[in-house]
């Protein structure tokens, strides 16, 4: 990494984590093994750049040189390594990988906003996800308790026992570990990098991969315990008033998340800043729940409506129209017969709004379309409520079983206790 003398060792280090493989090694055509494996790789470079291009441009304006040429050498490279896994890529999702990576050089060779860069490139990473059928998000929720000892074990002798990059064999290395303590960094990072940093290891630092020592759920479990040296010391409280699907928990940030938080918040009647959003995710993703299946899958869909309506903003009126209608069938309809056997009202209701929101977009009216967004996102928290049973609701029916066999007990005593009373004057 050039550019040394103008940043911190904190800086390098929270960067140099990021870097896979050596650029400008001559690839060859990969097997189906070794695409997928290339396939990841690239994916961890594509969310290298969508991650670090803030640090090298802002408004337009390049703010740290070395960054900026290190961003432009990413992109060639993820061109180059696209081209080579052209052959094994699905031809369906081609025209769409091919126009985010070209959209991406454009944007990074005019110094475009970070935003839009992240947004390019977030774009592009579900594409070879789907192609290669990589996992993005864990099979279970990770285990707070298991990942703790997990850290203990593995990562304490570098980056230290309470993750500042601090442990006994950092100063030995060069570049030093990364910091897990530093919100600025781990606020527009997703587990899904750290699970691949874990994966794959980090070229040109001392971080190995650990592919072959830990599990696939372990490597999850660590890439999700890291948000805890972000929380207060001694605060380990759950944010259990959130509710965010795995997938967009693993895959996700903090500034992409933090809105959601927000507007979950004020749902009820709660008004919290981003720096609030932001701990509540923190506590999340330290801390996750455990959800029902519905929950899971209306959470993604409450994540995909708000994807939709970033589409929206940005003139892509097909892709809003896609991603809803996906979202609909994957997500909502599945659990359509439960909720028609609860209220049918609400799918009802979903169902029509679906069938406006595409209308509006077919005649190009977006301030209706997003209001139709609004309208549908109002509805998948009224089928939440619906399908969710809360803990008072679980407490309320715990109690009603109990009182309910502690009355058959007493009736059962006094049938009892009349037999034998009945015995009694028969003799």
């Amino acid at each position: 990494m050039r550019g040394l003398q103008r940043r911190t060792a904190a800086a390098i280090a929270t960067t140099l984590w990021l870097v896979v493989a050596a650029m400008g090694e001559p690839l060859p055509s990969p097997s189906a093994t070794a695409a997928t494996a290339e396939a990841e790789r690239l994916v961890f470079l594509l969310q290298y750049v969508g991650s670090d291009y803030g640090a090298a441009v802002q408004h337009g304006e390049i703010v740290d040189d070395a960054e900026y040429r290190e961003n432009r050498e990413f992109t060639a490279l993820i061109a180059e390594r696209v081209a080579r896994l052209r052959s094994a890529i699905p031809p369906a999702k081609l025209p769409a990988l091919d126009d985010a990576i070209g959209k991406l050089q454009q944007l990074v060779s005019n110094r475009a906003d970070p935003a839009l860069v992240r947004e390019v490139t977030e774009s592009a990473i579900p594409r070879l996800v789907e192609g290669f059928d990589l996992r993005s998000f864990p099979r279970q929720r990770p285990d707070p308790e298991r990942a703790g000892r997990l850290y203990a074990e593995n990562c304490t002798p570098c980056h230290g026992s309470h993750g500042g990059g601090d442990g006994l064999r950092a100063k030995d290395l060069d570049p030093p570990p990364a910091r897990f303590t530093d919100p600025a960094r781990m606020n527009g990072t997703a587990p899904y990098v750290f699970y691949n940093a874990i994966t794959l290891g980090v070229a040109n630092t001392a971080m190995a991969s650990f592919a072959d020592s830990l599990s696939d759920q372990e490597r999850w479990d660590l890439a999700f315990f890291l948000w805890t040296f972000l929380l207060p010391p001694g605060q380990r409280s759950e944010a259990h008033d959130v509710v965010l699907s795995l997938r967009d928990l693993a895959t996700r940030s903090s500034v992409e998340l933090a809105p959601e938080v927000i507007r979950q918040a004020a749902s009820h009647g709660e008004t919290i800043d981003a720096a609030q959003a932001a701990l509540r995710l923190a506590q999340l993703w330290a801390h996750p729940p455990v959800l029902s299946d519905a929950q899971e899958r209306l959470a993604r869909l409450r994540q995909d409506l708000a994807r939709s309506v970033s589409l929206i903003e940005r003139g892509d009126t097909e892709g809003a129209a896609d991603a809803v209608t996906t979202a609909y069938l994957t997500e909502f309809e599945p659990l359509e017969p439960e909720i028609d056997r609860r209220d049918p009202r609400i799918r009802q209701s979903f169902e029509r709004d679906l069938i406006d929101f595409r209308s509006a977009l077919r005649r190009g009216d977006r301030a209706a379309a997003l209001a139709m967004a609004r309208t549908l996102t109002q509805t998948v928290d009224r089928a939440a409520d619906l399908l969710d049973e809360t803990h008072e609701q679980r407490v309320s029916r715990r109690r009603l079983v109990i009182a309910g066999l502690a009355i058959v007990g007493v009736i059962a005593l006094l049938a009892a206790a009349a037999r034998i009373g009945k015995a009694r004057t028969v003799r």
